[in-house]
């Protein structure tokens, strides 16, 4: 990590406490949230059913692919839910600092 000045920092992740991420329960949360979407990879590799696994982010893969390929087909652009395309990137439209 950098420092403003230029000085290199080294932070130990190791020393760091572990803070609990607060997540949804999957049923409640939207259709295209990550978590949601990827439930049946993720269950998959936590048995060590790489197979399954694989077959799942397939089908998911192929699923967007397809869905891509119908707005295009209706001319209907993605609009991200909490995204802005910036020049040449993508800038999130809630960023922590402005709310805190």
């Amino acid at each position: 990590m950098y420092a403003s000045n230029g000085e290199t920092k080294v932070i130990d992740t190791n020393k760091l406490p572990v803070i609990r991420k607060k997540i949804r329960p999957i049923a409640k949360q939207g259709p295209l949230e990550s978590r949601h979407l990827w439930q049946h990879v993720t269950n998959s590799l936590k048995e060590g059913n790489i197979d399954a696994a694989t077959e799942h982010k397939h089908r998911l893969e192929e699923r967007q692919r397809a869905e891509e390929r119908q707005r295009v087909a209706l001319t209907m652009p993605w609009k991200p839910k909490y995204f802005a395309k910036e020049g040449d990137g993508w800038l999130y439209l809630n960023p922590l600092w402005k709310t805190h």
